[in-house]
């Protein structure tokens, strides 16, 4: 009889954690929902009245109303939810906590950027409250991403065209320079900043097109023919506008191009960014020699 009754409890009590962790497995699924709809207000609330929300690189956030404001401070980000998930490893109960650990994949695009995929692990905390599972802690550890020759050749180009890293890059240092000032010289034999320009034009569109397996244009080799300096206020708009397009169109290739492709052209196409950002260089000096330069604009 005794034997009996022990048995019976016995699947009572794995019957009661069955269904907690059911439970628990509801509330995971809940939250990934909430995250990829991006329903704040409701993915506050899933967090208990003093829970956090922390991870690798952030600073920890205390209390559900701070949560709350933080999950909302996304909302104008023009993030583009693709999927997202998690996985538990495992989920331990002690008493009325519940402790998950696992692995999360979400994928994203941020405005008119590319889409990311973001991985990494997390360790999740609830507690039972009344007749809710909420959450008293939740900490994410990112996976660093593994370089690629696509991630390392985009990450150059966009260095050296539009994003600010470690030096300015060639839109900004080109920006607001009036057609006058691209012809200005400093009277040692230099290039202007406008040949400079000029001299980027055409190595960047010569090397896409045999990356695209275009005609090149007709070339004498005289690399001096390159550094063209006849500008006026039209032509050198045109001329700001089409180094623009080229280095945009060179970040598309290598967006669209496999990497059987890229590694047969990588040291081509980082040889060309380290020449990009060589002549930007040039073209800032020349702007600080002339006083067209505003610091501002620079590396900070």
């Amino acid at each position: 009889m005794k034997s009996i009754l022990f048995s019976i409890l016995g699947l009572t009590s794995l019957f009661a954690c069955t269904d907690r962790k059911k439970e628990i497995e509801n509330a995971m699924a809940q939250y990934d929902h909430y995250t990829f709809t991006m329903t704040t207000d409701s993915l506050a609330n899933t967090y208990a009245a003093d829970g956090e929300l922390g991870g690798k690189g952030m600073k920890t956030i205390i209390g559900r109303d701070s949560i709350r404001k933080f999950l909302k401070s996304f909302e104008g980000a023009s993030i583009k939810m693709i999927s997202n998930g998690t996985k538990a490893n495992s989920v331990n109960f002690k008493g009325d906590t519940a402790l998950v650990e696992g692995t999360y994949e979400q994928k994203a695009r941020i405005g008119q950027g590319d889409t990311g995929i973001y991985i990494g692990t997390f360790s999740a905390k609830w507690v039972s409250i009344g007749s809710r599972w909420l959450l008293k802690k939740m900490y994410t550890l990112p996976t660093p991403a593994k370089a690629t020759i696509k991630s390392v050749l985009l990450r150059q180009l966009k260095t050296t065209h539009t994003e600010k890293d470690w030096f300015v890059p060639a839109n900004t240092a080109i920006e607001g320079l009036t057609s006058k000032q691209a012809m200005w010289k400093d009277g040692s034999g230099n290039h202007s900043a406008g040949q400079l320009t000029a001299h980027l034009i055409f190595w960047n569109e010569r090397l896409l097109k045999k990356f695209k397996g275009e005609p090149e244009t007709k070339f004498s080799g005289n690399n001096e023919e390159t550094f063209n300096n006849s500008f006026d206020e039209k032509s050198w708009d045109e001329t700001v506008k089409k180094l623009d397009a080229v280095l945009t169109d060179w970040e598309h290739e290598i967006k669209k191009a496999d990497e059987t492709k890229l590694t047969d052209w990588y040291d081509n196409i980082a040889n060309m960014s380290t020449h990009n950002a060589y002549h930007t260089g040039q073209i800032i000096f020349l702007r600080k020699l002339q006083g067209s330069w505003n610091p501002e604009k620079g590396v900070k």
